[in-house]
């Protein structure tokens, strides 16, 4: 099977910082959480905290910001309308039926996608899109205990992904590739054994 990591992957951007600034857009008053998501998203960006430390920091600021949206399901529908033409070509022309989409993005809101563009198989962040509890993080090197519970004995043949956040992910393909808007480029064993040895631990 091919997995891909989801956001500046086969998406052009952040979904869940998207989704954030398309929701201030609709309701100026979310504005009061800019500081908190921008700080949060740049250290998961940069692997600065763990995936106890980020799950704290999601629930956290999760329940507040849910609790002060109006009509979730209209605004996830709307957002993918507006920003479904961001999934890349590369992706589009090669995805095949047993692709997986493994992901920190919220399971919540790549759910409404995945219906549309034919995803059976994906693994995200599960928060509760009313209460704001988290109740599975996937995120940097959970995703691989993730994975092998969900596809026990599985196989990568290709893994796609645009982050060192996915250094152990990298470690269980057969080959990995780092995407950079529309490129590929392949990272071969001992590129991949050297750039994990790197960022993980």
């Amino acid at each position: 099977m091919n997995v891909y990591d989801f956001d500046n992957t086969i998406y052009d951007g952040e979904s869940v910082f998207d989704f954030y600034l398309y929701s201030v857009r609709r309701q100026p008053k979310l504005i009061r959480y800019l500081f908190v998501v921008v700080k949060a998203f740049l250290k998961y960006k940069f692997c600065r905290i763990t995936t106890e430390e980020f799950e704290k920091i999601a629930e956290k600021h999760a329940q507040n910001y849910l609790s002060q949206l109006k009509d979730i399901d209209f605004l996830i529908k709307d957002f993918w309308d507006k920003n479904q033409h961001k999934i890349k070509h590369f992706y589009l022309c090669s995805r095949r039926e047993d692709d997986v989409i493994i992901s920190a993005s919220i399971g919540f809101l790549l759910e409404e996608l995945f219906s549309r563009i034919g995803v059976k198989n994906y693994l995200a962040t599960e928060v509760d899109k009313y209460t704001g509890e988290v109740q599975k993080i996937c995120y940097w090197k959970n995703k691989v205990q993730l994975f092998y519970s969900r596809f026990p004995g599985a196989e990568i043949e290709n893994f796609y992904t645009d982050s060192k956040n996915d250094a152990a992910m990298m470690q269980i393909a057969n080959r990995t590739y780092m995407v950079k808007g529309e490129d590929l480029e392949l990272i071969d064993g001992t590129s991949c054994e050297e750039f994990a040895l790197n960022h993980i631990g």
